[in-house]
């Protein structure tokens, strides 16, 4: 059974303390795992994934409008149906940009409970909005990823693919042209961003919850599994 970190005193919450810690959830996993406990931490990271997702959504809807126009028509799909799927798709991502932190809430949600799950399978005593927070807090990992993507993106200038949307930044960028698309998301997955947010998720899950480094590994698989299963996803669906 393990002993959380909650059973220690805790400094007093405040709104500028949350804040001000947000940066342990880089390279402080002890400051982190005192954070999790926090009732309103996960607001920070929740309102900085959203306004990095809309500034995100603005840099891609353009190059989206501009792939569709170029991109040939699929065969079997007539023009008009080919124009309503892209004008679907770009409705929808336009939209997303409205609801974008309902839609976060979700994106943590969703993983939060499966990390809830495995917790329980391990005997680790965990609640649902603190495991919440922790994903919050570790989610500004994957807001700097975002970043950099989109600084990728900028620094390409004309982007006239569906391929090109999605920069190599994992081990897929040693993947020559021609390369299995599955292969290409798998390879994709190991980033330097995925590695470093696998890393301190064990390491505040182990600090918090006072378990082994191994057994939160084992907690935090599952989350890698849909990670991938994602990815893969999502090859599948591309053309």
């Amino acid at each position: 059974m393990s002993r959380a970190a909650s059973d220690l005193p805790l400094e007093r919450e405040t709104v500028a303390d949350d804040l001000a810690g947000m940066g342990s959830f880089f390279i402080d996993p002890q400051g982190a795992a005192r954070r999790v406990f926090h009732k309103w931490f996960w607001v920070g990271p929740l309102v900085i994934f959203s306004v990095v997702s809309v500034i995100a959504s603005h840099v891609i809807i353009p190059m989206m409008q501009h792939v569709f126009e170029v991109a040939p028509i699929p065969p079997g799909v007539s023009p008009d149906q080919f124009q309503r799927q892209a004008d679907m798709g770009m409705t929808a991502l336009r939209l997303s940009m409205y609801f974008a932190p309902v839609i976060t809430g979700v994106i943590l949600a969703v993983p939060a409970l499966l990390l809830l799950g495995s917790c329980s399978v391990l005997a680790i005593e965990a609640k649902f909005r603190w495991l919440f927070n922790l994903l919050a807090g570790c989610s500004l990992i994957q807001v700097i990823a975002a970043i950099a993507n989109i600084i990728i993106l900028k620094s390409k200038g004309e982007v006239s693919t569906a391929a090109e949307l999605r920069p190599a930044v994992g081990l897929d960028i040693f993947l020559p042209e021609g390369t299995n698309k599955y292969a290409i998301a798998l390879a994709g997955y190991f980033s330097i961003f995925e590695i470093w947010w696998v890393v301190m998720m064990v390491l505040i899950l182990s600090a918090a919850f006072r378990v082994s480094k191994g057994k939160a590994f084992v907690a935090v698989v599952p989350l890698i599994a849909l990670s991938i299963l994602f990815r893969l996803g999502s090859a599948f669906l591309q053309r």
